[in-house]
Order: C-alpha cells, then structure tokens, then sequence
C-alpha cells in the first residue's frame, strides 16, 4: 500500500512540475514574442514607419571571445539618414578592463551598409552588417517548436533566459552562415528595462552540438 501511495505521490509531482515548467516557458516565449513588432523589418529604414520621431540601434557581436563590435545608430526621419558609431573593442584578458577601444563615426543605409564618415576601412564584418531584426522571425509560435532544454530567471536583475537544444532552422542557419540541415544549441536572453512600448531587446548564443560558441549577438531597438 506504502509503495501505491508512494507512486502516486511521484506521478503527481511529475505531472505538477510537467505543468509549472509549460507555464513558465509559455510566459517566458511570450514575453521574448513582443519583438515580432519589428522582426522582421525588411530594411533598417523602415524601422521610421513603426518609430516616427526617430530611432536608435544597438547591434553588438563578439569575435573570438576577446574582440567585441559594437554599432551604435540614430535614424532621423526628417533628415531620411541613419548615423551614429562603430565601437571596437579588444580585450586581452576579457576579466580585465578594454586594451584598446577604437571609435569611428558611421553612417547606414540599406544600399551601402555600414560607411566610416571619416574614410576609414572598416572590418568586412562590420560593413556588411546583418541586423537580425531584417533577418529573422522571431514569435511564440516559431520557439515553441524548439525542443527546450532550460529556463533561468535572476531573482536580482530580473532578467531572464531560455535555452532550446538540437535547434534546426534555415533561417537562422543561413544568418549565421551554416548549412540549412545543422543542428545548433540556442539561448535567448531577455531583459524587463526592454519589456515595455516601443523597446526590443534580444541576446542570442548559438553554440554547435559540441556546445563550442559559434556566435554571440545582441540587438536593441527603440524610439528616441
């Protein structure tokens, strides 16, 4: 009888913790689903149709662990131009402060990419910068497709994250420049300062099966 009372008990958690997790997880999509607002935008320039009194981009990648690009735009619709910064950073020891920091004024368009005002030649990476949001679609209905292998929140900074594993997607695949057919590791990480009206955020890891980085990128999004 102990046993039968004791399986029962066990079946029940299950299903309670079964239960919690689905919650949270439907919470947690549905919360990283607000960027759909703006992903995808076909074109950068666009982005004035949806922010009328201007617009500023965030887009951030990391090469190798120690290198860290950084593109800081402002899009002024009356002025029809896109300009801001490009922001690299080189860490020697990514414990220590920046080693070098290099500033040079851009400008961008959808037509010529990324353009240093001042004529300097700029990392291929950073002139043919891929913005996610002209790239990829991003709702509750594409993750839950996703096999989901954690959920964090800090109860501090209240941000929060979800990971999803064996992840096969073209379009992410091709973003980052994989083959349609590789399966990847995929994190998602959020942050409520960006859950609010015309705010997006969104930090993406994709590491390969071997869980070896393959790409870091982050991207914010919103009116000014």
């Amino acid at each position: 009888m102990k046993k039968i009372v004791l399986a029962a008990v066990l079946l029940l958690t299950g299903i309670l913790l079964t239960g919690c997790t689905a919650m949270k997880r439907a919470k947690i999509e549905e919360r990283f689903s607000r960027i759909s607002e703006v992903y995808p935008t076909a074109n950068a320039e666009d982005l004035f149709k949806k922010f009328p009194k201007g617009v500023k981009v965030r887009h951030l990648m990391y090469q190798d662990e120690n290198v860290v690009h950084e593109i800081l735009l402002e899009g002024y619709p009356s002025k029809e131009k896109i300009e801001g910064t490009y922001i690299k950073t080189i860490y020697k020891d990514p414990a220590l402060s920046a080693d070098e920091v290099t500033k040079i004024p851009i400008s961008y368009s959808d037509k010529d990419g990324v353009q240093a005002l001042d004529g300097q030649i700029l990392d291929s990476k950073v002139r043919n910068v891929k913005f996610f949001f002209t790239n990829m679609m991003m709702d509750a209905e594409l993750l839950k497709e996703f096999q989901l292998d954690f959920i964090t929140e800090n109860p501090v900074s209240r941000t929060y994250s979800i990971g999803y594993q064996d992840v096969q997607n073209k379009m992410l695949n091709q973003y980052i420049g994989l083959s349609p057919d590789e399966k990847l590791n995929l994190e998602l990480f959020g942050d409520p300062k960006f859950d609010r009206k015309d705010k997006y955020f969104i930090g993406i890891s994709v590491k390969a099966a071997g869980d070896s980085l393959l790409e870091y990128f982050s991207e914010i999004i919103e009116e000014k």
